[in-house]
Order: C-alpha cells, then sequence, then structure tokens
C-alpha cells in the first residue's frame, strides 16, 4: 500500500508527505524547472537536461528497498518533490544518496524537513544506514536545513561541476541513520495507507 505522513506547516496549514504516482509528473517537472532557472543555482540541472512526463515516471521508485520517490503536498497541491536512491553493489547498499526539490512559494514552511523526516523513516525499514547527498554553498537555506537534521559537512568537491556561466563546487554531506527513535516510531504509528481508491489514481506509472 502507498504510505502517506501528515505534517503541519509552520503557519498552520495540512500537509503530508506520501510516495510519487506517475500522475505527480508535471507538478514535479513544473517544480524542477523553476529551480533550474535560479541563480545562484541550487539544482544541478541545465533546462536542456529536463526530463518529459514519460521519463519522470520511468525513474520513480516506489518505496522499497532499492529506494524511494517521495511528494509533499500542501492543501492539496504538490509542492516538492524527493527522490532517493540506493546503492546497488553490496560494499554500497548501507548508503543512499538523494535530491531534493521544493517549489519556492513553498520554502521556510517546513516541508523539507517532513520530507527528511519522512525518508529517514523509508531508511530505517529497509536497514539504510547512511544518507548522502550534494548540495552548492550557496545554497545556504538548505545547508542549513541538511545542518540542523545532523547532517554534517564531509568536504568540497572542487569544480565538481560546470555549467555555462563557470565552475561549480559542490558540497559533500551525509548523516548516519540509527535504529528507530521514539519520535520516528510515533510518527510510523500515525501513518495514513492510502486504499485501493488511492491507488487507482496513480496514473499508470
Amino acid at each position: 500500500m502507498a504510505r502517506a505522513f501528515p505534517f503541519v506547516t509552520r503557519d498552520g496549514r495540512k500537509g503530508v508527505v506520501r510516495e510519487a504516482r506517475g500522475s505527480d509528473a508535471r507538478a514535479c517537472l513544473e517544480i524542477v524547472a523553476e529551480a533550474s532557472r535560479e541563480r545562484p543555482r541550487t539544482l544541478a540541472v541545465l533546462e536542456k537536461e529536463l526530463w518529459k512526463p514519460r521519463d519522470w515516471r520511468k525513474h520513480r521508485i516506489p518505496w522499497g528497498p532499492h529506494g524511494v520517490s517521495l511528494v509533499a503536498e500542501v492543501d492539496g497541491r504538490v509542492v516538492a518533490h524527493l527522490n532517493a536512491e540506493r546503492g546497488r553493489r553490496m560494499v554500497t547498499r548501507h548508503s543512499a544518496e538523494f535530491g531534493i526539490t521544493v517549489a519556492a512559494s513553498a520554502r521556510d514552511m517546513g516541508v523539507g524537513r517532513a520530507l527528511l523526516t519522512t525518508l529517514e523513516a523509508w531508511a530505517r525499514e529497509y536497514r539504510v544506514t547512511r544518507m548522502a547527498l550534494g548540495v552548492f554553498p550557496g545554497n545556504t537555506r538548505a545547508h542549513g536545513l541538511y545542518r540542523s537534521m545532523g547532517y554534517e559537512d564531509e568536504g568540497i568537491e572542487r569544480a565538481g561541476m560546470v555549467f555555462p556561466e563557470g565552475d561549480q563546487d559542490v558540497i559533500r554531506m551525509s548523516k548516519r541513520i540509527s535504529a528507530a527513535s521514539p519520535e520516528a516510531s510515533a510518527q510510523a504509528a500515525r501513518t495514513r495507507r492510502y486504499d485501493g481508491h488511492d491507488r487507482s489514481r496513480d496514473g499508470g506509472g
């Protein structure tokens, strides 16, 4: 069954983090396209690299042992997307890499924190003990969020990416995920599972 984790935004609105559905493709791609135009850059994607909806659906990962694709909704509207993929080799199966994109209109509301909390619930379920990501030095909002949730700087990839306007350093960050905390267990107990009618709106993958 698809899973959903309710949360409340800082301004008191109801939100939910849930597994991404195929029907979320256009909303998520609009968020990514918006972020790809931001300067200084917050996203490691060029506009010319943006996927079509069918590409997005192809790369969507159901909640399971290989990774997960999540979206956050506020007032019934998709406002953020997260994708995490677990290492494929025996020696990297303990670790997962993720990326997260939040619509500009939904920032500073607790949406990113809700997504990360849900991601860590997934990690504990599948015994993933390390979460990792890259963030640009100029993206101080995201960097601050990750650090507030226990992610640590591991180092800097000098000129880790090259954009048309020049080289871009990348801060590598990671967090060790331990056994389920009391807070995580309490949240899991509040998780609402979507029934078959909800699943039927998935859009066919």
